[in-house]
């Protein structure tokens, strides 16, 4: 043999034992593998969720029921009602206009009319970690409305003057709009307001502005199951799936700064920015063990349900929704019980499950809740109080009554304080102005909002009281 060649086989040799280390170095135990499954899971688990849900939202070709394209409005044209409500928690204080904004290409304009006379509106956005990095509304704008630039990850250009720039972390953005509406005979002034929000892609506002007109027809993404609710898919997901998913979405959708120890972890599993992730290639015990990890990361999830917020006289209080930065489990239990949390500025949601003795609430019970004078909740905007069963849908009952709140026409006591009745039957005519209706005999729940909460509300020095059993 040449010495050019056993030099050369030397070297390949080395190569080929360097690798070797490596690969030594960097072999997952399946213990490990179980551990980086887990948490990669719970990392990953907004960005996969809000990804799918905007698969599902905007699988139509054009606006159809409650989906639309990306980068158009759907607008909620009516309160939800006991017999019509098809998706849970809704409100029946404002109408919503939603949206899932796809900021890949270009930044998206948002268009927002000034309103007439003091009308809250707000329009949260929402980032695919289902962080909030704005919310322009009534709190921040006043009634002037605005014009928006919503600017995510890729834009390296110049925005033109006139637009505010909302600067988005993922290319996957959604906005909550929602436009307070004073019951339906305020609908025809609340749909004028809603026709006039406006999605419009930055090279078509330089051109077109605000007389823009969407396309009549897109295409629709294939292979999309929009009629699977969206927590089940992402229940069911396969490894495969989940994380092949993840990876998928993060080169447009990248993690942040604070995320890289978890994301080198995941890369130790094959979960890298834009590759192809599969377990075909690893050993049983390291497939068993990445699909033992999902399977606990989704027990936690379901865990951490209870631990969404502060509890307070029965009532949890969320005040950090919005800005969640590494706190990852949290995250992920918000994601998927609740997508959109408020920044506590604009709104406050207290719920309640119990009574001030901790027994779950059931309308065979008769129930009241008292707000001393000074204990009225405290907004610079308005508060209510809304009535679910236990499955988070509004309540049939014969008056019609889902809520109740500061615009209801409620008695105060002589001393200023009020008290609302919690029941399934009327307590009285008297009283029937603060009546609640409950379901009969079955369990249910109550959510009390506060938009814009005044500094009492967001340091926690009010309290929201409990709910008081009636004896007999």
């Amino acid at each position: 043999m040449s010495m050019n060649k056993a030099v050369a086989v030397l070297a390949l040799l080395g190569g080929l034992l360097a690798g070797w280390n490596a690969i030594a170095a960097t072999k997952l135990t399946p213990a490990e593998a179980k551990a980086i499954a887990r948490d990669g899971y719970i990392f990953g688990m907004p960005l996969v969720y809000i990804g799918i849900q905007a698969d599902v939202q905007t699988n139509v070709s054009k606006p159809e029921g409650m989906q639309a394209p990306s980068n158009q409005f759907v607008n909620y044209r009516e309160f939800p009602d006991a017999k019509n409500n098809n998706i849970v928690g809704m409100n029946v204080d404002t109408l919503y206009s939603l949206a899932n904004v796809d900021l890949r290409a270009e930044p998206v304009v948002l268009v927002v009319p000034p309103m007439q006379g003091k009308r809250w509106w707000i329009m949260q956005v929402l980032d695919g970690w289902n962080d909030v990095p704005a919310a322009p509304g009534f709190r921040t704008h006043g009634d002037k409305g605005g014009k928006f630039a919503l600017v995510g990850p890729n834009f390296k250009g110049t925005l033109p003057a006139g637009l505010e720039p909302i600067h988005v972390d993922t290319s996957l953005a959604v906005i909550g709009g929602r436009t307070y509406t004073g019951g339906k005979a305020d609908y025809d002034a609340v749909h004028a307001i809603q026709n006039q929000y406006r999605l419009i892609p930055l090279s078509q506002w330089t051109s077109a502005g605000a007389n823009y007109t969407p396309p009549t027809s897109v295409p629709v993404k294939p292979g999309v199951d929009a009629k699977t609710p969206v927590p089940v898919q992402v229940s069911k997901m396969s490894a495969d799936q989940f994380f092949g998913t993840l990876a998928e979405l993060l080169p447009d959708n990248p993690a942040r700064p604070a995320d890289a120890p978890v994301m080198a972890r995941l890369a130790r599993i094959g979960v890298k920015p834009g590759a192809t992730f599969s377990t075909a290639n690893l050993d049983a015990d390291t497939r068993k063990a990445i699909d033992d990890g999902m399977a606990e990361a989704r027990q936690a999830v379901r865990a951490e349900e209870a631990k969404m917020g502060e509890m307070i006289n029965g009532w949890q209080v969320a005040r950090d929704l919005g800005r969640y930065k590494t706190r990852y489990l949290y995250r992920a239990a918000w994601t998927f019980f609740g997508v959109g949390g408020n920044l506590v500025e604009d709104a406050v949601y207290p719920l309640t499950l119990v009574d001030s003795e901790k027994k779950p609430l059931n309308g065979a019970n008769k129930y009241v809740l008292h707000f001393s004078k000074n204990q009225i909740p405290p907004v610079d905007a308005f508060w209510s109080i809304t009535m679910y069963d236990k499955d988070s849908y509004l309540v049939d009952n014969p008056i019609g009554r889902y809520a109740l709140g500061d615009r209801s026409n409620m008695k105060l006591g002589a001393d200023g304080s009020l008290t609302i009745y919690i029941q399934s039957e009327s307590p009285g005519q008297d009283q029937e102005s603060n009546w609640l209706p409950s379901p009969k005999g079955e369990g249910f729940k109550l959510a009390l909002r506060l938009y814009v909460p005044k500094k009492q509300v967001i340091d926690a020095s009010w309290k929201p009281p409990a709910v008081q059993r009636v004896r007999s």
